[in-house]
């Protein structure tokens, strides 16, 4: 069942990323007019895509390529994290991909000069609030024990430093990594989520370098709240609270919106990868990386997807999840 539900983080990853893809950096009101049903499936880019990309239905962006490197980085170093062979990685697909100035994110590619220049691995980070350090980070929920929350911070930190060294950066993502191991521990809690949530905050005060941020804490607390408020006899409103989410918090690239938006994506999709995949799609902004993440935790709480999703994920980006979920098996705490 552990492998079962380390391929449920890597295809409900893959297929959250590339459900959201076509509507990524939409506003919400532009996607409710061209998919007034919601994104149910998946959609080729349009002509008038934010990036000007040409990308076919099924296809996954740097969300999902970071998540492999990671995965194939962790591998190649025997299950020690190494974050110059990653970077490494990243790197050479930079240089030889057609996409990656279309897709990378702004810390990362802003870390990524700084390193060419010279500066020291410790210092191309500093600036990094976005959210690509909660995108790739699932494998390290992969190879580490959430009920050691320090354990996870230090394996998240090393990763990240070299991208985003902020403490909002590495406290979102740590919350990533988290959930994600605690899914694969046969954990399926919505209401132990948010408890989770709150231990790894606390844990990761003090971690990367300190930024001007709104507080993590109360936006998550304000959004579990706002579900509560849109929820009647009849169930909850979900097109409601993503609209508020999408006004009242935002669905930016910056990691101070992307994990408030991910809770209320999982909690709405009652842990179903599908659905939160749906929802995040259409809930408008950074709709490919917030679906890559939900779609990641859900996807190791609920690990069964339909055959026909996981071949298309692999024959239009030419991936192996069993062989990915293989590999890096061997190295999760759970088989100790």
């Amino acid at each position: 069942m552990l492998l079962k539900r380390i391929k449920g983080v890597l295809i409900g990853g893959a297929l959250g990323d590339a459900m959201g893809m076509p509507t990524e950096m939409w506003t919400r009101e532009k996607i409710n007019q061209r998919y007034p049903e919601g994104v149910r499936k998946f959609e080729a880019t349009s002509p008038d895509d934010f990036f000007g990309r040409n990308m076919v239905a099924g296809s996954v962006t740097d969300d999902t390529i970071n998540t492999v490197m990671l995965v194939n980085s962790i591998v190649a170093c025997k299950g020690s994290l190494n974050a110059e062979n990653y970077i490494s990685a990243l790197v050479k697909w930079r240089e030889s991909s057609e996409t990656a100035a279309l897709v990378t994110g702004p810390s990362t590619m802003r870390a990524l000069d700084k390193l060419e220049k010279g500066i020291p691995i410790e210092e191309t980070g500093k600036w990094g609030t976005t959210n690509g350090a909660t995108m790739k980070i699932s494998p390290i929920g992969i190879v580490s024990d959430y009920r050691n929350p320090s354990e996870v911070i230090e394996h998240v930190y090393q990763i990240c430093m070299p991208t985003h060294n902020t403490n909002i950066a590495i406290t979102g993502a740590s919350i990533v990594a988290a959930c994600v191991s605690y899914g694969l521990s046969g954990g399926e809690s919505m209401e132990y989520l948010w408890t989770l949530a709150e231990e790894v905050l606390e844990a990761a005060k003090g971690i990367g370098c300190e930024t001007p941020s709104a507080s993590l804490r109360f936006r998550l607390r304000y959004v579990r709240k706002l579900i509560e408020t849109e929820t009647s006899p009849d169930g909850v409103d979900k097109q409601r609270v993503l609209e508020r989410v999408y006004d009242e918090l935002g669905a930016s690239f910056e990691t101070i919106d992307t994990i408030p938006a991910v809770f209320a994506i999982i909690q709405l999709a009652k842990g179903d990868p599908l659905e939160a995949a749906c929802l995040s799609a259409s809930l408008g902004g950074d709709t490919d990386t917030i679906g890559a993440i939900a779609g990641a935790i859900c996807g190791a709480m609920n690990p069964d997807f339909d055959d026909s999703i996981i071949s298309e994920l692999e024959s239009v980006n030419a991936l192996d999840f069993d062989a990915l979920a293989q590999s890096i098996l061997v190295y999760s705490p759970y088989l100790r």
